[in-house]
């Protein structure tokens, strides 16, 4: 075999190898994709009737029944035994499936999203500027959050929806059987943006919530963390200061966007009503729920919301993995 003849054979072994290199990643990519979308899906339905008992919580006061005395008011610790009792065990899951297609996908999107706007927005020598990291990392976390909330909003509308239906049978529901049938209810009293309604204050919470929830912890990483700890070791030591320093921005992030988060939900769920309080106003929204309720009004379920997202710096952390 001639020089030429063993160099073309060593190129077309070597082209081989990298294709089977290419094939063996996007295989584990694929692999690890799917196995993140399980989990965070088993997850989050093993834990959704906490969420519905949120939501419910948090929208009861713009509930015409509610308001009207029809049906009384419900706490936290009777919730999930009377929701049972009213609607069946599965009602508990009423809005899992709506809360599934946009909870499990806008994690990832968040995530991936935020990676690629850090690398066009966060400016050239930024980690070497605390105040150019924060701005950068911020401005990369809100767009991330913004665009992943655009894409799966009207799931969020449905769920809602259904976990504020306080209705116990099929034919006493408030917003409807199931996804669709909240958002036909939706479209046919107030048009197709409908199931928009809430968007604005919601990209205006998700972004500031995003920007504090990642430019928080990425910049007090750089800030916080010397050099050598900038990149998570598998110590115990590390771990438990990333997580003391992920559930701390974590509690900042939640606390600062709460009240927009339940301005958003009540506006939600006055779509279509026959006793509208806010006229689908954000400014008529906060006006209203300030004169009935005070300031307690916009932090409804606060404490025990602020208990379960600590899980959320978990999820930062696990991140840097």
């Amino acid at each position: 075999m001639s020089w030429h003849s063993k160099q073309h054979s060593n190129a077309s072994l070597q082209q081989q190898q990298r294709q089977q290199s290419s094939k063996a990643r996007n295989q584990q990519l694929f692999s690890d994709l799917a196995a993140s979308i399980i989990t965070s899906g088993a997850y989050t339905t093993l834990t959704y009737p906490v969420h519905r008992v949120k939501v419910l919580l948090q929208t009861q006061d713009a509930n015409p029944r509610v308001i009207s005395g029809k049906v009384p008011r419900y706490s936290f610790v009777h919730s999930f035994g009377r929701l049972a009792r009213e609607q069946g065990v599965l009602g508990l899951w009423r809005g899992n499936l709506p809360y599934l297609l946009r909870h499990v996908p806008s994690i990832s999107m968040s995530f991936a999203f935020k990676d690629a706007f850090r690398g066009w927005l966060a400016p050239k020598g930024s980690s070497q500027n605390p105040l150019s990291a924060l701005a950068g990392n911020a401005a990369a976390g809100a767009a991330a959050g913004a665009l992943s909330l655009a894409l799966v909003y009207p799931f969020e509308f449905a769920t809602v929806r259904l976990a504020a239906d306080v209705g116990a049978g099929a034919a006493d529901r408030q917003y409807g059987a199931g996804m669709k049938a909240a958002w036909l209810q939706a479209v046919r009293s107030e048009g197709l943006l409908a199931c928009y309604q809430g968007f604005g204050v919601a990209v205006i919470s998700m972004a500031a919530y995003k920007a504090l929830y990642f430019g928080l912890y990425d910049t007090a990483k750089t800030v916080l963390l010397p050099e050598e700890g900038r990149h998570l070791q598998l110590t115990p030591s590390d771990i438990l200061k990333r997580t003391g320093l992920a559930a701390f921005t974590t509690y900042i992030a939640a606390s600062t966007t709460y009240p927009l988060d339940i301005i958003r939900k009540r506006l939600i769920v006055d779509v279509g009503s026959d006793h509208k309080q806010y006229q689908g106003s954000f400014r008529h929204a906060v006006s209203c729920i300030y004169a009935r309720e005070g300031v307690r009004g916009f932090y409804r379920f606060y404490g025990f919301d602020m208990f379960f997202r600590m899980g959320g710096g978990l999820l930062l952390v696990g991140y840097d993995l």
